[in-house]
């Protein structure tokens, strides 16, 4: 009987220490099963294109042999199907929107875990640098990718560097991040019936190539249709000239973990920067000095940097037409540059033939001419202001004819013709468009710039 009171008080004592060992990994399964189960209810992401290719990049059977990481400057510009075939080889746009240097190392990481990578490819958009990863608020750029990454120590790593603590939870369980969705029954059967969908659970492309101005290809690349005619180019606000010292330690830090796995793994690297129109260029001011700096940051690496901003326009013509806005290629602009792209690294373009040796000496080749606008807005109790400033180089007159239209009206009404650029004032709460015609003659005889301005 003693004995038997024996094994039963051991017994209850291996139960309560299993109970005490395993509780914590049932409550943790528990924890990421109901946030499986909210994230399907109301995190939409039915259009995605990250979605589909971190799919595409898990499950193709084809190796990937090159890599192309970066902003939408990448996504944009690098067009997969040309350049499987100019690489005779399987390539891969891993690019995402505002993705940063700590994203592309993650996603790095990720492609190699089932790919013998041969060359990967970094793009680097100036507007990008200069973030310290704790003090990032709008994190939508973090989570387009860590949403998609395999549960990994990769992902917790990117989460919890690129993140401040206050946002690790948002981080982990997205659907933390649209707890409000969850008492809305409309958005709830909306995301349902779109993840029930063929198109959704066989991951198909969205957009129709044959009707839509922009669609998803294939391997992480956009197409866009959308073409900037009569150097249609504005942006509101004043354009900040690139700062003396751009790249924050975090930046350096994740170029440096780049710069270290593939000289590790013997995989080829390289940085580029992606041609834009002359009016970033000539807005920014001195864009020069982010090209010196990314050489001083890639200085002793061995790591070469390609800015295709200094393209001769024999190579690369910077036409508005191959833009969609001010900042990024269009398809047809992405054909050019991919097959520009794809000559210099396989040795077909020499270097010293395709670039101009310096912003200052590209700049005095360029047009005297008014490539934009930037503008400004405010407000009153009755008006809505806007004023103007030119983005030009060289001195050259301006005289605008101001026009605009609003959804009940059938053509344009006319504000101003023919005088010096100056503030337009619409009534407040009015919705429209202003078209604003630019002429370096007083007779208005030559048009350099038709832009359009919604407001």
């Amino acid at each position: 009987m003693i004995r038997v009171n024996l094994f039963i008080s051991s017994s209850k004592k291996y139960i309560k220490r299993g109970f005490a060992i395993l509780s914590p990994l049932l409550f943790l399964l528990l924890l990421f099963g109901v946030n499986r189960l909210m994230q399907y209810l109301i995190c939409d992401d039915s259009d995605s294109y990250t979605r589909l290719a971190f799919h595409e990049m898990r499950t193709q059977e084809e190796n990937i042999d090159v890599l192309f990481l970066g902003s939408s400057h990448c996504f944009r510009s690098v067009d997969v199907g040309i350049t499987d075939e100019l690489f005779a080889a399987n390539t891969f746009n891993s690019g995402s929107a505002l993705q940063s240097w700590d994203g592309s190392y993650a996603i790095l990481k990720e492609a190699a875990k089932k790919n013998d990578l041969q060359r990967v490819y970094v793009e680097m958009y100036y507007d990008i640098a200069g973030e310290v990863y704790w003090e990032r608020e709008g994190l939508t750029s973090v989570y387009i990718i860590s949403d998609y990454l395999s549960p990994s120590f990769n992902k917790a790593r990117y989460l919890m560097e690129g993140s401040a603590p206050d946002y690790w939870i948002d981080g982990f369980f997205p659907a933390r991040r649209y707890w409000q969705k969850l008492f809305s029954k409309g958005h709830i059967a909306g995301t349902i019936a779109a993840k029930r969908t063929e198109g959704y659970k066989n991951y198909e492309y969205w957009g129709d190539p044959e009707t839509d101005q922009q669609y998803y290809t294939r391997k992480g690349y956009i197409a866009n249709r959308e073409t900037i005619e009569n150097y249609d180019f504005s942006a509101e606000g004043d354009w900040e000239a690139i700062p003396e010292v751009i790249f924050s330690e975090d930046d350096k830090r994740s170029l440096q973990r780049i710069i270290d796995y593939c000289e590790k793994n013997n995989i080829e690297l390289a940085f580029f920067s992606v041609p834009m129109p002359y009016y970033n260029m000539v807005a920014t001011g001195n864009y020069g000095s982010y090209i010196e700096q990314v050489n001083e940051l890639l200085e002793g690496s061995g790591v070469p940097y390609y800015d295709f901003n200094l393209c001769r326009e024999d190579y690369f013509s910077y036409d508005c037409a191959l833009f969609m806005d001010e900042d990024h290629l269009n398809s047809a602009g992405a054909e050019c540059f991919s097959r520009l792209f794809a000559g210099l690294m396989l040795g077909q373009i020499e270097e010293k033939d395709l670039f101009y040796d310096s912003y200052e000496e590209k700049m005095q080749s360029i047009s005297d001419r008014i490539y934009g606008i930037t503008y400004c807005v405010m407000e009153t109790e009755a008006q809505k202001c806007f004023t103007f400033e030119t983005v030009q180089k060289g001195t050259l007159d301006c005289y605008a004819s101001i026009y605009k239209m609003t959804p009940d009206m059938q053509e344009y009404e006319v504000l101003r013709v023919l005088a010096p650029l100056d503030d337009i004032c619409v009534p407040v709460g009015e919705q429209g468009q202003l078209r604003i015609d630019i002429y370096t003659d007083e007779q208005g005889t030559e048009l350099t710039n038709q832009i359009y301005i919604d407001y």
